[in-house]
């Protein structure tokens, strides 16, 4: 790590992670209205209710002056089955990928978009066709599918539309800054003494994330307050020369959240967020595999036989189970099996049941 700059709250960035919980229609409670996930963490990791109200506060107000058509909503910052991010987000990774130039090509646009998580993409062979049968084998909605495949061929009108309703809610978001302010302080104020990065990197690879960058700008996240988000300008860097940065968005919760949940106080709910990630027999596939050897996505894919989406939705599991860890490495994600986690799994049965 050469230089980490601390950043001030990107409040359009901030703006985007409310509409997406606006636009949330699951029923994972921690997802999506502001109320019920402060009340979910309250109440599951002990952390006490009026650590939220700055947070509530601020989506409330957004929630109650926003005027956006809910199929638009939907459509530009809801999740579809299948899909890893929303198209807000998808957009967001394009942009950081291929920089503001070279995002309006379309053969770059598809050649990103269709490429696995750590493989190169193919910018010499990446057409209409590709994109195409890539979309048909994906486990998605008909619907979901052709959203995918539209906004990549019509990016700029996508675009518009999506900053349109940024337009409206950035400000909104703004007007909350001082209630917002003291959580950045609180969260990110114990890393700023050292712009090497590596007292915050350190932390994060305890947590499981190891980065391999030079440069580094983090963000607070404050709307999606239990959230780390990551990109980079890697593909940029090695196809085009530009110089490699990194951008994180750190969620102001997450330590405390964390410190909460190894505290003890939650034994029971801390058992039943590790089964429930054991509970599938493809997941159970992958920490074998994982047990002889870290291992790239694609080597996962060849191993177990299932989709590139689908490997991703599982590791998204156990990262937030905390049995595996994840190294970034230029465009590739290295997964290693966190044994310390299950030994700690091992330990709470013994305390509870055989004890």
């Amino acid at each position: 790590m050469d230089s980490i700059r601390f950043m001030p709250i990107n409040f359009r960035l901030e703006a985007a992670a409310a509409l997406s919980r606006l636009a949330y229609r699951g029923d994972e409670l921690r997802a999506g209205d502001m109320h019920a996930s402060a009340d979910y963490y309250s109440r599951k990791y002990g952390v006490p209710i009026e650590v939220f109200d700055g947070l509530v506060e601020t989506f409330e107000f957004v929630k109650a002056r926003v005027r956006i058509e809910e199929s638009e909503l939907i459509a530009l910052f809801g999740q579809f089955e299948g899909f890893e991010s929303n198209l807000h987000d998808q957009f967001l990774m394009l942009e950081h990928s291929l920089g503001k130039t070279r995002v309006h090509e379309l053969n770059y646009r598809i050649a990103t978009m269709i490429a696995d998580d750590d493989a190169e993409p193919d910018f010499d062979h990446a057409d209409l066709a590709a994109l195409m049968a890539y979309a048909k084998n994906l486990t998605a909605t008909d619907e979901a599918k052709w959203l995918f495949v539209d906004s990549c061929i019509r990016y700029e009108e996508y675009r518009a539309r999506l900053d349109r309703i940024l337009d409206q809610v950035e400000p909104l978001i703004r007007e909350k800054a001082d209630l917002l302010e003291p959580y950045v302080k609180e969260s990110l104020g114990k890393f700023e003494d050292d712009a090497s990065g590596g007292k915050l990197f350190s932390h994060l690879s305890e947590s499981g994330l190891r980065l391999d960058c030079t440069k580094a700008d983090v963000y607070p996240y404050l709307m999606q307050f239990s959230s780390i988000m990551l990109y980079s300008n890697v593909l940029a860097a090695a196809h085009f020369g530009e110089e490699e940065q990194t951008f994180l968005s750190y969620g102001v919760l997450v330590d405390r959240i964390n410190n909460s949940s190894k505290s003890g106080r939650d034994a029971v709910e801390s058992m039943l967020t590790l089964l429930h990630a054991l509970d599938d027999k493809r997941r159970l596939e992958i920490l074998t595999a994982l047990k002889n050897r870290s291992l790239y996505g694609q080597e996962i894919v060849a191993i177990t036989g299932l989709s590139a989406a689908t490997i991703s939705h599982h590791m998204s599991e156990l990262g937030g189970a905390g049995l595996i860890s994840i190294e970034k490495q230029g465009v590739k994600l290295l997964y290693h099996l966190n044994s310390k986690r299950l030994a700690e799994m091992a330990e709470l049965i013994q305390q509870n049941f055989l004890s």
